[in-house]
């Protein structure tokens, strides 16, 4: 059924007139609606005038329909239910369908996988589907929900998409780690060190230039999984940096070393999302992961 919008009257009014039908006074409906009495009373007196007829009269604080308003406040009420039982499957169809993450091998390993757990305490049956990947993926294109990302805190949000939203999440101490002998044998500077990175490696070199070092001069390989690479550095290998406070527990049972940097190393993580109304679990999803950096 087609219809033409001009023709109807404003949805505010038809809003303000099925809460006073459904109210029964001006008062309880302004309640309902967190308007006040006098706004909603305007409306249905508005619609009136539109309509050309009496809809209700005032019988103390009782508001009495006339034949007509009761005609119109079936049909609004019927309409309204509809559309907010719709919406409600809508909704719960979005949730159901589960969220699609997309995220560094280093996030997913160390920070998401570790405590999921948590996550389903507050969100028992949602669905994860986890991507970790060291590519910034398309999220519109690719499918995805939202992306949880790491960038130099110089980037600025101007460097995203336009089809996305940045929520800035935490801004982290990176630190250098090591195994205790190997800094024992290099101990003259921190780029006699060899280094190993995962994820990014250009966003870790930017980091390094941040902290007062000269990457030119580093000694460099690349460990896709966080957790070999844990074990690399562990086993003396090479050093690598870290997120302090993921690297507090290696620290305080002796397995590595800090490394000393001349100057502190910040690191920020963004949520990104398709712009738009967002899966119903993306922002929660995004402030769950904000606790755990």
């Amino acid at each position: 059924m087609s219809f033409d919008w001009r023709n109807l009257p404003s949805l505010t009014a038809l809003r303000a007139f099925e809460a006073t039908a459904r109210e029964g006074s001006f008062a309880n409906a302004a309640r309902a609606l967190n308007v006040t009495h006098a706004a909603v009373a305007q409306q249905v007196r508005a619609l009136e005038r539109d309509l050309g007829v009496s809809l209700a009269t005032r019988q103390g604080r009782r508001v009495v329909l006339t034949s007509a308003g009761q005609r119109l406040a079936i049909a609004l009420t019927n309409a309204f239910s509809s559309i907010s039982d719709e919406i409600a499957q809508t909704r719960a169809g979005a949730a159901s369908r589960g969220l699609r993450v997309t995220c560094s091998p280093f996030m997913a390993e160390r920070v998401i996988m570790p405590n999921l757990k948590d996550f389903w305490l507050h969100h028992s049956g949602a669905e994860i589907s986890l991507s970790p990947t060291r590519a910034y993926v398309d999220l519109v294109a690719e499918g995805f929900d939202i992306g949880i990302r790491s960038r130099h805190p110089a980037v600025q949000d101007g460097s995203i998409s336009s089809g996305l939203e940045s929520f800035h999440l935490k801004r982290i101490q990176a630190i250098g780690i090591a195994a205790p002998a190997l800094v024992n044998e290099h101990i003259n500077a921190p780029e006699d060190l060899p280094w190993l990175w995962h994820d990014d490696m250009d966003l870790e070199l930017k980091l390094m230039r941040s902290g007062g070092l000269d990457v030119d001069r580093l000694k460099q390989a690349r460990i896709g999984s966080p957790n070999l690479l844990l074990e690399a550095v562990r086993g003396g290998i090479g050093a690598t940096i870290f997120t302090e406070s993921l690297a507090q527990d290696e620290i305080d049972a002796g397995r590595v070393v800090r490394v000393d940097i001349p100057r502190p190393i910040e690191v920020d993580y963004v949520a990104v999302i398709p712009k738009g109304p967002p899966h119903p679990l993306a922002l929660p999803f995004a402030d769950w992961v904000r606790t755990f950096l």
